[in-house]
C-alpha cells in the first residue's frame, strides 16, 4: 500500500520556504487555469447579448496530504510541524512540482481538516486559496541610463519596482515610450536623492518620504517587449515574469 501511496502522488510542494515533502506526500487538485467571469448585457431590440467585460477569478487549490510517519507516536509531532509550515498571516509564495521555476501566491483558507490526521487515518485536504491568478515566474533586473529596450519575459503585463539617482534637478521622470505612459516625480531632488517608484501598490518616495508626482502620471506595467526612458541619472528596474 506504502509503494501504491508513493507512485499515486506528487513530488515535492514548497510553500512559504518550507519543502513540505518532509512531512508529507502530496497529492494535487487543481484547475488549468482560474475561474474566467465574462459579463454580457442586453441590447434593446436585438438577439443575444452584447460582450461586455472579461476577469481571471481567485479560486481554491485543494491540496490532499499523506503524513511520512512510521510509528503512531510520531503522528501528532508531524501535525505540529506541519501546522507550523503551513501558517502565515499574508500570501506567500507556493512551488508545485510540476512547474517548480513559477509559483503562486497562496494562503491557506478555511478548514484544514488537520483534526483528521489520526493514528487511523494519516490524511488531510489542505485548501491554499490563490487570490492573484497570475503565476510568478524568474525574477528579473536591469539598469538603465537614459533609455533601454528588453524583453520583458512571461505571457502577461508585470509591474516594475524602480530605484533611481536622478541627480540634481528639478523634477524626473520614467516613461514607456511605446504607449507614452509615465511617472514623474514634480520636488527638488538632489544628487544625494533616491527616488523609489512601486508600481504594484502605486507608491513613489523621495528618500524614504512620500513624493509629489505630476497628476498625469500613470503606473504602468510593462510587457512583451519594453522600451523606457528616464529623463536623468540611473535607474535599477526589477520586476517579476507573469505567467498564465
Amino acid at each position: 500500500m506504502e509503494r501504491n501511496r508513493k507512485r499515486n502522488q506528487t513530488d515535492s510542494i514548497v510553500f512559504n520556504g518550507h519543502d513540505l515533502s518532509n512531512l508529507v506526500y502530496c497529492k494535487i487538485r487543481r484547475p488549468v487555469m482560474a475561474s474566467v467571469d465574462a459579463t454580457f448585457e442586453d441590447v434593446p431590440g436585438r438577439h443575444g447579448e452584447v460582450f461586455k467585460t472579461v476577469k481571471r477569478d481567485g479560486y481554491d487549490l485543494s491540496v490532499d496530504m499523506w503524513l511520512r510517519t512510521e510509528h503512531r507516536r510520531d503522528v501528532a509531532e508531524a501535525r505540529h510541524k506541519l501546522a507550523a509550515m503551513l501558517w502565515t498571516d499574508e500570501p506567500a509564495p507556493l512551488f508545485l512540482p510540476d512547474d517548480p521555476t513559477r509559483h503562486l501566491m497562496a494562503i491557506v483558507s478555511g478548514s484544514t481538516d488537520l483534526d483528521e490526521i489520526t493514528d487511523d487515518c494519516p490524511s488531510c485536504t489542505v485548501t491554499f486559496h490563490i487570490g492573484d491568478p497570475d503565476y510568478r515566474g524568474q525574477s528579473r533586473r536591469i539598469e538603465v541610463s537614459g533609455s533601454a529596450a528588453f524583453a520583458v519575459g512571461g505571457t502577461l503585463p508585470a509591474p516594475m519596482r524602480v530605484t533611481a539617482k536622478p541627480g540634481a534637478c528639478s523634477s524626473w521622470r520614467i516613461s514607456n515610450t511605446d504607449t507614452g505612459e509615465f511617472v514623474e516625480v514634480v520636488q527638488a531632488l538632489t544628487a544625494d536623492s533616491i527616488v523609489r517608484l512601486d508600481f504594484a501598490t502605486e507608491q513613489a518616495t523621495v528618500n524614504g518620504s512620500v513624493a509629489a508626482l505630476n497628476i498625469m502620471s500613470d503606473f504602468f506595467e510593462i510587457n512583451g517587449r519594453a522600451h523606457l526612458k528616464i529623463t536623468g541619472g540611473t535607474a535599477t528596474i526589477e520586476w517579476e515574469e507573469r505567467w498564465l
